[in-house]
């Protein structure tokens, strides 16, 4: 059975509350407060939808009647939103008619409370959506990313790289790929055993991650092989974070089981231009990786010979 709270326990779970009543926010906060849950309030339909993407709750508690925009209105728009869609709203509403919960679920609300409110039932409804939700993302994730390393991929990472080539046709700003690979890595695993490959991959994953823009993608292509994709950038951006991972990879070894193993990095370089497609540009970064693992390796290169 899937262990939910284990993976997203309830510290790492939001909840926003939207309720033009202070005192009902009030209650609902402290209720709330003791289950651990992060809580942020919106008090009308604008601040709601103003602080939404900024927060991106796992849960909104909406009540419906609101100046402005009332709650069923804020939740239309949000099902509207590819980015917002899938968040849980539940209704919180003195509204109690059956059309009333009908519209409610029509808009796309997952449950429908009626005021007054009972808080032990609020907080039972609040945890088991925040359950179901966190399952569908564990699913999600399974789905579009690697099992070893968490990295997206390559059937995920190539949906990446055509919603970036869409935006270029927009806004023509310039994007550019990495194609990483780790040099030698038969013979690691050959002397020091798939487990410490393992390990190796799990290592160079997190300082791919983690030396990386917020914008910028990371995926395991197959085997040792990593892409990197770097929206807004172009060749020469790519050439220098290429070099700043190589030299980070190659600056202190990894010790696995006392012993140091050091390991270095090859990187093909291309940027998307207007006349190429994504298969051109992939294939190109691939070919340069390919020169640079033979011409010597633990280097990035950006041109054809």
């Amino acid at each position: 059975m899937l262990n939910t709270e284990k993976l997203f326990p309830p510290e790492s779970m939001s909840v926003l509350i939207v309720d033009d009543t202070r005192p009902n926010v009030l209650v609902l906060q402290r209720a709330l407060n003791n289950t651990g849950y992060n809580i942020s309030v919106a008090f009308d339909g604008e601040m709601a939808l103003d602080l939404i993407p900024k927060i991106k709750p796992d849960l909104i508690l909406l009540d419906v009647m609101m100046p402005g925009i009332n709650g069923f209105e804020v939740c239309k728009l949000l099902k509207k939103d590819p980015a917002m869609k899938d968040i849980p709203v539940i209704f919180i509403t003195a509204m109690g008619m059956p059309k009333d919960v009908l519209e409610g679920f029509e808009v796309g609300a997952v449950d429908y409370i009626t005021k007054p409110f009972n808080l032990q039932e609020v907080c039972v409804r609040v945890k088991t959506h925040l359950t179901l939700s966190a399952a569908i993302k564990k699913l999600i994730q399974d789905s579009e990313t690697d099992s070893l390393t968490g990295l997206f991929n390559r059937r995920t990472f190539m949906k990446k790289i055509e919603n970036e080539a869409m935006r270029f046709k927009r806004n023509q700003k310039p994007f550019s790929l990495l194609f990483a690979d780790i040099d030698f890595f038969k013979k690691i695993n050959d002397s020091y055993g798939h487990a410490a490959g393992d390990e190796i991959l799990i290592y160079i994953s997190n300082i791919l991650n983690t030396e990386k823009r917020e914008v910028d993608q990371v995926a395991r292509w197959g085997g040792e092989e990593f892409l990197i994709l770097l929206p807004e950038t172009n060749l020469k951006g790519a050439i220098l974070h290429g070099n700043k991972i190589r030299k980070l990879m190659s600056a202190k070894p990894i010790i696995h089981e006392g012993q140091e193993i050091h390991i270095t990095m090859s990187f093909g370089v291309s940027e998307y231009s207007e006349n190429a497609n994504i298969e051109k540009i992939i294939d190109q970064a691939d070919q340069r990786l390919y020169l640079a693992k033979n011409s010597g390796r633990n280097k990035v290169v950006s041109v054809d010979v």
